[in-house]
């Protein structure tokens, strides 16, 4: 009766797999260790066009282009040795001469003395997803152009924008300094003068956004003191009076960096702790040095910035404040100042909560 149960559920098993085997998606197909063809599924015949009585008995090399004819010596030989052949992507000829981009899984077959007696193939048409990957390679490539022209586009007008520019901040600096103090008319000049020095300032970050893009950012290493550079970056920031600056650094640091670069770091970073803060609050700067490292700190008592975006202040073109506000800028000046201090050999990073102020960090090494 045992034997009986038995066999009942071999048959059950048997009756299972085949049922599992006839619906599968995928084309499943055994064969000898000769290459000889026992048994092909209904995906099979779907795929390659051939029915189980054109195909049983014939060898497996009638779906192998020639030029890949020796895959099969490879596979018979992995198989023979009990090995799995797992996600092996080819291509195989359909009966109508199609090729088609296929990936197959091969499994050793064992009969009940666990002798290698075949091999089971499961393939699966893979022609969407070569399709899908060279159209995102195609658009990588595609958007890959329109950014190196929109950065040669930004680098020209930038660049041609600029000389007008400049001329025109001369003529205001001439005007100021011949206009009587007295005149009604100064405070316009000024005014002007402090727009054409925005969009100067606009202007080279676009151009310096478009070097860093096509690798021109050169470093001009120079070896001077730290400290005595932070004094001087803020001394062209103390005569605007709406702000309080903390500076307490008097020693000398020495460094071996690019000194235009690295004020250009701490400006950015000054002006916005400037912008953020509230008239009258402190910025609040340092510099602490280790024996291989020198790092500056400038730290403000603005709005903070929310937990979401302190992942990506650092991008290009990413403002931590909502479209509307009145906050200007373009987002360019954080990702610039990343850059430079990349190309160091340094980090940066910042540190701040909503409502808390924020500090900016960025070290760098002694000697590069």
């Amino acid at each position: 009766m045992d034997i009986q149960k038995s066999g009942l559920v071999d048959e059950e098993r048997q009756a299972l797999l085949a049922a599992i085997v006839s619906s599968s998606q995928d084309a499943i197909v055994s064969k000898t260790l000769k290459g000889i063809i026992t048994s092909w599924n209904p995906a099979a015949r779907r795929l390659f066009g051939y029915t189980e009585e054109e195909i049983l008995g014939r060898h497996i090399s009638l779906i192998i282009p020639e030029d890949r004819i020796h895959e099969e010596d490879f596979i018979l030989e992995q198989i023979g040795r009990g090995l799995r052949i797992e996600h092996f992507e080819t291509i195989r000829r359909a009966k109508s001469g199609r090729l088609i981009p296929i990936s197959l899984t091969i499994s050793p077959v064992f009969n009940e003395r666990r002798e290698i007696i075949g091999a089971s193939k499961i393939a699966r048409d893979i022609s969407e997803n070569i399709a899908a990957k060279k159209e995102k390679e195609r658009l990588y490539e595609e958007v890959k152009t329109l950014s190196r022209k929109k950065d040669e586009f930004i680098a020209l007008t930038a660049h041609e924008l600029k000389t007008p520019i400049t001329s025109l901040r001369g003529f205001m600096e001439v005007l100021q300094m011949h206009t009587d103090p007295e005149n009604l008319h100064l405070g316009l000049i000024e005014r002007c003068v402090r727009q054409t020095n925005k969009l100067t300032a606009l202007m080279n970050d676009l151009l310096d956004v478009s070097r860093l893009q096509i690798g021109k950012l050169l470093l001009r290493r120079e070896h001077f003191d730290i400290v005595a550079m932070v004094h001087e970056v803020l001394s062209g920031f103390t005569h605007a009076a709406k702000h309080q600056f903390d500076f307490r650094n008097q020693q000398p640091v020495m460094i071996d960096a690019d000194r235009i670069r690295l004020e250009q770091v701490l400006t950015n970073l000054l002006n916005n702790a400037v912008k953020y803060t509230p008239a009258g609050g402190t910025v609040t700067l340092e510099v602490r040095e280790t024996p291989d490292q020198v790092e500056v700190s400038v730290r403000d008592e603005g709005v903070g910035i929310d937990a979401e975006h302190l992942p990506r202040i650092f991008d290009q073109f990413y403002r931590a404040v909502d479209p509307g506000s009145h906050i200007s800028g373009l987002g360019i000046g954080l990702y610039i100042s990343k850059e430079i201090v990349v190309r160091h050999g340094g980090s940066i990073r910042v540190e701040s909560r909503k409502g808390s102020g924020s500090v900016f960090i960025f070290s760098i090494p002694r000697q590069y």
